[in-house]
């Protein structure tokens, strides 16, 4: 499957493809002491086999929830991610995560990217709520969360793992009226 979701400013979201692992693996290579600091799996991914192995696990969830692990690419250079984890079906819900290489940082292309995620979740699938955690230090990607208008829900304590030490998580929530508040509000 191709896809590719114009976000204006050269930036696109594309559905992972087993195709893209050569540039998943390049863009962890560039940045993997930077991603290492939240993201565990930076460290973990080291070879094009292993990029695949990710990106495989993102079509099952395609396959199965019908929500896309994309890639962010800024004039055809993929330089972040974008992932929704599988649904609580009964729920209606899913979690969101997301990645940014330091040199894409402070465009905006982050909330754009996550944006348009949301409105896959919430528009087309019907989901009726997202949730977001991040360690308590990842200012970053806290303040996506908020620019988006999730709602801090609070600290999960250990809630996480990060090389090899415990470590807090905020977490946040946005559900479909939250979401249809801010359409109707634009």
């Amino acid at each position: 499957m191709i896809f590719k979701h114009d976000l204006g400013g050269g930036v696109d979201l594309r559905i992972l493809e087993l195709r893209h692992a050569p540039a998943l693996l390049t863009l962890i290579e560039e940045n993997r002491t930077y991603f290492g600091e939240w993201l565990g799996w930076a460290d973990t991914i080291a070879t094009v086999e292993e990029a695949q192995s990710f990106i495989k696990r993102g079509m099952t969830c395609l396959a199965e929830d019908g929500l896309p692990w994309c890639g962010i690419w800024l004039h055809d250079r993929m330089v972040g991610g974008v992932l929704c984890f599988p649904v609580e079906r009964r729920i209606r819900a899913t979690s969101i995560g997301y990645w940014l290489s330091q040199q894409a940082t402070g465009q905006g292309i982050m909330t754009r990217a996550a944006r348009a995620m949301l409105g896959f979740a919430f528009d087309d699938l019907s989901l009726n709520r997202v949730a977001l955690e991040a360690e308590v230090g990842n200012v970053r990607s806290r303040a996506v969360a908020e620019r988006l208008g999730f709602t801090f829900e609070g600290i999960r304590r250990h809630g996480w793992v990060n090389r090899g030490q415990f470590v807090d998580i905020a977490v946040y929530s946005l559900l479909a009226s939250d979401w249809q508040g801010q359409k109707a509000a634009q």
